[in-house]
C-alpha cells in the first residue's frame, strides 16, 4: 500500500465526513467560542416543552480542526461550512411527528493537504418520525451512506429534535442515547451517544425569554470500509456539549450550539493512525 497516498486520502475522508467540499479557501477561521447565557432570577421553577408543527428554517455554522500524521510529521487543518436547512414538522398520532430536513445550501472551505471533495447535488433531503421511543430515519434521498450532506442532515435532525423531560424543573436532570448510522473517514460507521441533561433556567436570546437546557455526551463509534480496495477499521471516541435555547410559548427551537472532542484511530494494513478531531456548531432558527 502506498502510505503517502493512503495517509493523503484520509486527510480528504476526514474531510468529507465532516461535510466540507463545495468551495475550498486558504483562510478558514474557526467559530468563536459561544458565551455561556446568562441565567435569570426567576420565579418561575417549572416550564413544559413541545415542538409545535410548522416548517421552520435554521442556518446551521460549523467549524473543525483535524490533527493527524502526514509525511514530514504532524498537521493541522482546518475547515469551516455554513448549511441552510428547512426543517417541516407535522403531527403523526399518539404525540409522534413526522419530519422533512432539506439542505439547499451546503458550502464549505478547507485548507492544506487536500483541494476540494467531490461536490453533491442539492437539494437533499431526509425524512422520518420522532416520537417518545426515538428518532426513526424513513429516507435519506441519496443511495450513499458516505454522502457528506445527507450525513449531516441525520447528525443535525438528532440534535434538533430532542425528547425533553416532562415537566421541565430548574436543575431536573435526566439522560437518553441515541445511535446514528453516518461515516467517519469515508468510512459506514455507527455512533452511540449517551446523553446526560440539566434544565439550567430562564435567560434571554435576541431579546426573548428562553429556557436554557444544557446537555453533556459520551460518544463511541466503530466502523469497517475500504480504501484502495485495503480493508479499513475505524474506530471514535470522545465527549460533547450542548446548550439549548427554547421558546416554550412558541414550542421552537430557537438556538442550539454543540461541541466535541473526539480521537479516531484508522487501521490499516496492521498499522493503526491517530487522529484528533475538534468542532463546534450553531444552529439559528431564521425568519
Amino acid at each position: 500500500m502506498d502510505s503517502r497516498r493512503i495517509r493523503r486520502g484520509w486527510w480528504a475522508a476526514l474531510y468529507f465526513a465532516i461535510g466540507c467540499g463545495t468551495a475550498r479557501s486558504s483562510t478558514p477561521v474557526l467559530l468563536p467560542p459561544s458565551a455561556p447565557p446568562i441565567i435569570k432570577t426567576s420565579s418561575i421553577n417549572s416550564w413544559s416543552f413541545s415542538y409545535t408543527p410548522g416548517i421552520f428554517r435554521y442556518q446551521i455554522s460549523r467549524s473543525a480542526a483535524i490533527d493527524g500524521p502526514t509525511d514530514s510529521g504532524r498537521a493541522r487543518e482546518i475547515s469551516t461550512n455554513l448549511t441552510r436547512e428547512l426543517v417541516t414538522l407535522t403531527p403523526a398520532g399518539d404525540s409522534a411527528i413526522s419530519f422533512t430536513a432539506t439542505v439547499d445550501t451546503f458550502a464549505s472551505t478547507t485548507q492544506g493537504l487536500i483541494g476540494p471533495v467531490q461536490q453533491t447535488q442539492l437539494p437533499v433531503e431526509v425524512s422520518g418520525t420522532f416520537a417518545d421511543s426515538g428518532i426513526t430515519i424513513i429516507s435519506t434521498g441519496t443511495s450513499s451512506r458516505c454522502n457528506p450532506v445527507s450525513s449531516a442532515i441525520v447528525s443535525d435532525v438528532h440534535n434538533l429534535l430532542t425528547r425533553f423531560a416532562v415537566p421541565l424543573s430548574r436543575r431536573s436532570v435526566w439522560k437518553d442515547s441515541s445511535s446514528t448510522a453516518g461515516c467517519q473517514a469515508a468510512i459506514p460507521t455507527t455512533a452511540r451517544t449517551i446523553r446526560s441533561y440539566i434544565v439550567s433556567g430562564e435567560s434571554v436570546y435576541e431579546g426573548q425569554p428562553v429556557l436554557v437546557i444544557e446537555r453533556t455526551d459520551t460518544i463511541e463509534a466503530q466502523g469497517e470500509g475500504a480504501q484502495q480496495q485495503h480493508p479499513v477499521k475505524l474506530n471514535a471516541s470522545g465527549a460533547g456539549s450542548a446548550i439549548y435555547y427554547l421558546d416554550t410559548k412558541s414550542g421552537r427551537l430557537v438556538r442550539l450550539t454543540t461541541a466535541q472532542e473526539m480521537t479516531l484511530a484508522i487501521i490499516a494494513s496492521g498499522k493503526t493512525h491517530r487522529f484528533r478531531q475538534s468542532s463546534q456548531q450553531e444552529f439559528k432558527l431564521t425568519p
